[in-house]
């Protein structure tokens, strides 16, 4: 009888990590969810058994504590053995400010949440899988991985993201094991949501700026993150894929077409 697959979701109590969480689930996977509210863990983990996990757990987790993150894997190994899938999706966002403007605690924030806990997950669970010789990893970046957004603690932190996906896939995949990442565009989470709500989005603006004019979906970025880490990806490995509705081709397209318009050819 094959065994049946575990993921663990870092990151999973809200927004995209909760939809991978209940999207894993679905596709009949023991899933464990980590974060720090355990309200919302505990209904994430609930969701996630109605909608199909044969097993889902909550474990209290913060990523900018590398003794929480231990200690989670200990969690899983003891429960459920080696994961065949972890999600780093722990992060935090930040609003639009100058270089010059950037506070340096907040950027030490920034980094010790966004950079360091997704290098504490792959560290911590890429161990693990390479004495068992399988497994995928899946990192989430942002569209801020690829374009110079006026984020100047994020932007750098989601590049980094971006690079350690790629050196990662060099090391861990004679090892038999894959590392990919995940690019969200402007995605309807609770995080979003909110900066909306307070004056801090421009949602018209922001709907102008991609190709599809429309949002993405947080069950958009998990059907993603399902592929890249099943069967059917299992050529890929040290991709970072964007999911941003055709924000990455349409910024420039916009901006090019401002300066160059296309002239309609009169009709003979």
């Amino acid at each position: 009888m094959a065994e049946t697959p575990t993921t663990v979701v870092i990151g999973g109590t809200s927004g995209i990590g909760r939809a991978i969480a209940q999207r894993f689930a679905e596709d009949g996977y023991h899933v464990v969810v980590s974060g720090r509210d355990t309200t919302r863990g505990n209904e994430t983990a609930g969701s996630c058994q109605a909608a199909g996990a044969p097993r889902a757990l909550f474990v209290q987790t913060d990523v900018a504590d590398s003794g929480s993150v231990e200690a989670l894997a200990r969690i899983v190994s003891d429960g459920f053995g080696t994961p065949h899938v972890v999600v780093n999706c722990a992060g935090i966002l930040q609003s639009g400010k100058y270089v010059l403007d950037q506070d340096l605690d907040e950027d030490e924030k920034m980094w010790r949440v966004n950079y360091r806990g997704t290098l504490l997950g792959c560290q911590v669970f890429g161990r693990l899988m390479s004495a068992a010789r399988r497994g995928a990893i899946l990192n989430v970046g942002s569209l801020a991985s690829f374009a110079p957004l006026s984020l100047p603690a994020y932007t750098p932190g989601k590049h980094a993201v971006l690079a350690l996906t790629q050196i990662l896939a060099a090391e861990l995949g004679p090892h038999g094991v894959r590392v990919n990442a995940v690019a969200p565009g402007y995605t309807l989470s609770d995080g979003l949501k909110t900066k909306i709500a307070r004056g801090e989005r421009n949602p018209e603006a922001i709907l102008a700026t991609t190709a599809l004019r429309r949002f993405v979906e947080p069950r958009d970025v998990a059907e993603a993150a399902l592929f890249l880490c099943s069967e059917r990806a299992a050529s890929i490995t040290g991709v970072t894929l964007p999911v941003d509705a055709g924000w990455l081709v349409q910024a420039p397209y916009a901006q090019y077409l401002q300066g160059n318009p296309i002239r309609q050819t009169p009709a003979i």
